[in-house]
């Protein structure tokens, strides 16, 4: 198994991870906050192996987001819902209480917990994910 391949199997874990996080934040009704926080890490752990598979590397997540959006979305590999829902969990995940900054709602995990939990799903069949080591 290459590297890369590796990078993406141990990103797709934590993926896993966090969207397990979240959905046990949401069934002991933790605050919303919480749960989009984990959310959002789901989508970006997926979003940052997929980039280390094509050999791409950001420390910024609004950059690897435009990678993402390049390399995989504006190619036709991955449909451009996702990356609309990665840009929501990004826009109101918590990292402050600034004024003007939309708060996550209730509505917000609803909608885009199904489209990680599909989004995984989808990267996980990327060619090379199930080769033996």
């Amino acid at each position: 198994m290459s590297e890369r391949t590796t990078q993406l199997k141990n990103r797709m874990k934590q993926a896993r991870e966090s969207l397990e996080e979240a959905k046990d934040l949401l069934v002991q009704d933790a605050a919303v906050n919480f749960v989009m926080n984990s959310l959002y890490y789901a989508f970006l752990y997926a979003v940052f192996g997929l980039l280390e598979l094509k050999g791409m590397h950001s420390t910024a997540q609004s950059e690897a987001i435009s990678l993402f959006e390049h390399a995989y979305v504006q190619t036709g590999d991955i449909e451009p819902r996702f990356l609309e829902a990665i840009r929501a969990a990004f826009e109101i995940r918590p990292v402050c209480h600034c004024e003007g900054r939309k708060p996550a709602t209730a509505e917000d995990v609803e909608q885009l917990l199904p489209l990680a939990d599909e989004f995984l799903n989808i990267v996980e069949r990327t060619p090379g994910m199930n080769a033996e080591s």
